[in-house]
């Protein structure tokens, strides 16, 4: 990831590369660190709603009903 951003304004229309900021340096290491842990709490959430599903599955099975019974059920 380069430590420069490109701004474009009235004075550089074409557009010029400069440095950034220690702040904006360090809110990029923030916000790459969030979208991290966003991803993971994202993945583990899928994962967790498959085992439900497929837990009420069996269990639905388990209670005598076919498998066009349980399909008729979720739809």
């Amino acid at each position: 990831m380069s430590d420069k951003k490109f701004i474009i304004s009235p004075k550089n229309p074409e557009g010029i590369l400069v440095d950034l900021t220690a702040e904006e340096i360090a809110q990029r290491e923030i916000d790459a660190i969030q979208a991290e842990q966003d991803r993971i709490a994202r993945l583990a959430k899928e994962e967790q709603e498959k085992a439900n599903k497929q837990s009420a599955l069996t269990k639905l099975s388990a209670l005598g009903l076919t498998e066009a019974e349980i399909k008729a059920l979720i739809g």
